[in-house]
């Protein structure tokens, strides 16, 4: 389970002699503003939910969550023991907003523009190749065929038309370019967080051959983002397919209209 980080309340606590919020729960990684630091706390083997160390990540023995406005930890140190006394609660929860003007400092702004959620198994033909006919019906514009390199860390994209072309407005390349931005703050950061993130927000959709796929959607007021993740190394590891909904509308609209009688219409004798 995730917690917003701009909505949800957290637990006002200490640690290092730093105030923190801290949280049970997951934090997605994407939703922290730059200049804010947030850690996992990893328990032991003997006892998974004690505060026994500090890290950027865990998949195991997770016992919590930090959000900080201040490094606890020097980035190439990978765990950072936590004593006795090195973790403190107040006692009390707050928010976001609350826990700035408690410390006078500035509210940082939302990264996240836009809602991003998991797929469903009846979606699952979107994130694929389109049956004849269905790219135009269905007001598809193109996709992005994405590739994250040996290493999982690059990021490679090649645009592919699908659509008629009338779609592919300077409105939707610059909207593109904000969505990818975003996505690359997530789940196309690199291989590890698209394996990472799969996992821990489901999403399974029918059609991977190699590997399980996962399917999330971004929907703006004009168009829908359905990205498809294939987390295999050595392959394509993403694909984004766009569409034009208010063309999409326009296109059922037409297709529901009843037929016109484009003959001849002969008037009465009289």
């Amino acid at each position: 389970m995730t917690v917003d980080m701009f909505r949800d309340e957290m637990q006002h606590a200490q640690l290092f002699g730093k105030p923190v919020l801290a949280t049970n729960w997951l934090i997605p990684r994407e939703t922290v503003p730059d200049g804010w630091y947030c850690y996992d706390m990893r328990g032991t083997g003997s006892d998974p939910g004690a505060h026994a160390a500090l890290v950027d990540y865990t998949s195991y023995d997770h016992s919590g969550t930090v959000l900080s406005p201040k490094p606890l930890k020097r980035p190439a140190t990978k765990a950072r023991r936590i004593g006795k006394g090195d973790y403190l609660l107040h006692g009390e929860t707050m928010d976001l907003e609350t826990f700035c003007e408690e410390y006078g400092l500035d509210v940082p702004d939302n990264p996240i523009k836009f809602e991003m959620r998991p797929a469903s198994p009846d979606e699952a033909g979107l994130f694929y190749a389109l049956p004849p006919g269905k790219d135009e019906e269905l007001a598809a514009i193109g996709h992005l065929r994405i590739d994250l390199g040996r290493d999982g860390d690059e990021f490679w994209h090649t645009w592919w038309p699908q659509g008629p072309e009338g779609l592919n407005t300077p409105e939707f390349k610059d909207e593109l370019g904000q969505v990818v931005d975003q996505l690359r703050r997530g789940v196309l950061k690199d291989f590890s967080t698209m394996l990472r993130l799969c996992h821990l927000n489901g999403g399974e959709i029918a059609g991977g051959i190699a590997a399980q796929n996962y399917g999330f959607v971004l929907e703006t007021e004009r168009y829908r983002y359905c990205l498809r993740c294939n987390p295999v190394r050595g392959d394509y590891q993403a694909y984004l397919t766009c569409f034009d909904l208010r063309q999409q509308e326009l296109n059922q609209a037409q297709k529901q209209r009843p037929e016109q009688d484009s003959g001849l219409v002969l008037g009465g004798m009289g």
